[in-house]
C-alpha cells in the first residue's frame, strides 16, 4: 500500500489512460486511487469492491464512475458518528417510531449504482424490510433506505457534490451531511417527483429538529458524551 501522494496510472475498459495524483491502495495487484471518481465499467468496480482487500474501503459507483474511500478512523469523525446514531435511535424509541439503523452498510443496484453511507435508516413500515443474513443490500429486491447520512470531516466537497446527486437520482427521501468542523447539519428532502428542498426538521423522523442535534454537536466539544446524551434525552422527552 502506498500511503503517500504519487502519480497513478489507471486503466478503464476503453484503455484510455488517466493520470491522477492521489493516495492509493493496492487491490488485485493494482494501485487504486482513493477519494477520486474514476471512469470504470460495472464489472471493474465490482471486482474491486468485492475483493477481500477492499473490506476497509467505502465503495461508490455512479454514472459509470467509481470511488473508493478509507473508512474513517479519526477521533472527531467517530465521536460525531456515534452521537448522531445514538440521538436518532433514542428519538425514534422515545416516539415509538419503528426504525432500524445501518452503520456503514452497502447498497447495490446492479449495473447502475452502489453507495455506502456512514449511516442509513429504514423507518416506519420499512423498519423490518431487510432480513438477517443480508450482506450487500440489493436494491432490485429491497427498498431504498428512508434516510442516509454522511459524516463529513474531510469529504465535504464530494458529500455536497456527486454523492448528493447520486442520492437524489436514486430517490432517497432524505439526505443529511454532518459537517464535523462546522458542527452543522445540511439536510435535503427529496420528493417523489425528485424535487429537492433544504429542511431544518426531518420529514422521515417527524418532530426531530436539526437545531437540537447541532446544539448537541457543539456541547460535545465541551463535555463528555454521557453529559451530552443526558441533555439530548431531556430535549426529546420535553
Amino acid at each position: 500500500m502506498n500511503s503517500g501522494g504519487c502519480f497513478v496510472v489507471a486503466l478503464c475498459t476503453s484503455h484510455t489512460i488517466h493520470i491522477h495524483k492521489a493516495i492509493t491502495v493496492t487491490v488485485l495487484q493494482t494501485q487504486i486511487p482513493l477519494d477520486i471518481w474514476l471512469p470504470a465499467s460495472w464489472e471493474e468496480f465490482v471486482n474491486i469492491a468485492d475483493d477481500p482487500t477492499s473490506a476497509k474501503l467505502k465503495s461508490y459507483y455512479y454514472i459509470g464512475r467509481m470511488r473508493f474511500e478509507r473508512m474513517s478512523t479519526g477521533s472527531d469523525h467517530s465521536n460525531d458518528h456515534a452521537l448522531i446514531i445514538f440521538a436518532i435511535s433514542f428519538f425514534a424509541a422515545n416516539q415509538r417510531l419503528p426504525m432500524t439503523a445501518k452503520d456503514g452498510c452497502s447498497y447495490r443496484k446492479t449495473g447502475l449504482s452502489e453507495f455506502q453511507p456512514d449511516a442509513s435508516y429504514y423507518i416506519g413500515e420499512n423498519a423490518d424490510a431487510i432480513p438477517w443474513g443480508t450482506r450487500v443490500i440489493d436494491l432490485e429486491q429491497y427498498p431504498l433506505p428512508n434516510l442516509v447520512i454522511e459524516i463529513s470531516d474531510t469529504s465535504s466537497a464530494d458529500d455536497l457534490g456527486v454523492k448528493r446527486l447520486q442520492y437524489e437520482d436514486l430517490g432517497i427521501s432524505e439526505y443529511w451531511i454532518v459537517n464535523v468542523q462546522a458542527m452543522q447539519i445540511l439536510a435535503f428532502a427529496i420528493a417523489p417527483d425528485l424535487s429537492i428542498r433544504r429542511i431544518r426538521e426531518s420529514q422521515v423522523l417527524p418532530g426531530l429538529q436539526l437545531e437540537i442535534l447541532e446544539q448537541a454537536l457543539k456541547r460535545s466539544r465541551q463535555e463528555n458524551q454521557s453529559a451530552t446524551t443526558a441533555w439530548l434525552m431531556e430535549q426529546f422527552r420535553g
